[in-house]
């Protein structure tokens, strides 16, 4: 079964989805802008569906990324920090902690 991984923050959709496929998991993303500072329902819905959250430091503001954070800790799931906006480094970030922690398992 595919993996999926959750990306918040960016703008580049179309992008992720495609370096998604090529390394064989699927992609939801969120650009991570909300109302508010946060739409927690809504990030809990992404992050639900996710084996593996990356969030891009370089394009996520602080509310958001700590409601990403409190969500993802509430659900069980592992939150990656990513430097920088880069689509590749993200997804590769992603599957290294998937298969590391399906070796652990």
């Amino acid at each position: 079964m595919k993996k999926t991984i959750a990306i918040f923050g960016g703008s580049q959709e179309l992008t992720y989805r495609k370096i998604g496929e090529k390394n064989g998991v699927n992609v939801i993303f969120h650009s991570g802008k909300s109302r508010n500072g946060g739409n927690k329902k809504e990030f809990r819905t992404v992050i639900k569906k996710a084996d593996c959250v990356v969030v891009l430091l370089g394009a996520v503001g602080h509310v958001s990324m700590d409601v990403v954070k409190d969500v993802a800790k509430k659900l069980g799931k592992t939150v990656i920090y990513h430097d920088g906006r880069g689509a590749t480094g993200a997804i590769k970030s992603c599957l290294e902690f998937l298969k590391s922690d399906s070796t652990a398992a």
